[in-house]
């Protein structure tokens, strides 16, 4: 099964690049990639690059929503079940929380 986990930063972190930081991070993709799990990853970028955007559809279309400087970044994983994926999600080294989400399959 694919998930995606999203990573959700607390705000607490205030280390900067931190090359021990650096390094823990280096070390959780190493080891979904050794264990074969790991499709792709991303950072997202700063919250003031991103955009909200109400749909032509929407049943709130006077929204104003705003992005979310918490949304930091997510792990597309192939695994086989959501008790394996969860455990990746929980060895994240990531100041936040993350939230594992199964992705339908057509």
């Amino acid at each position: 099964m694919k998930v995606m986990l999203v990573m959700w930063s607390d705000g607490t972190y205030e280390g900067g690049d931190a090359d021990e930081d650096y390094a823990a991070w280096m070390r959780y993709e190493e080891s979904l990639r050794a264990d074969g799990v790991m499709l792709q990853s991303g950072q997202f970028a700063e919250v003031e690059d991103a955009r909200v955007v109400v749909t032509s559809i929407s049943r709130h279309p006077d929204a104003e929503p705003q992005p979310s400087r918490a949304l930091s970044g997510y792990y597309l994983l192939e695994v086989g079940d959501l008790d394996a994926a969860t455990e990746y999600a929980r060895q994240a080294p990531l100041y936040g929380t993350v939230e594992v989400r199964p992705l339908v399959e057509y």
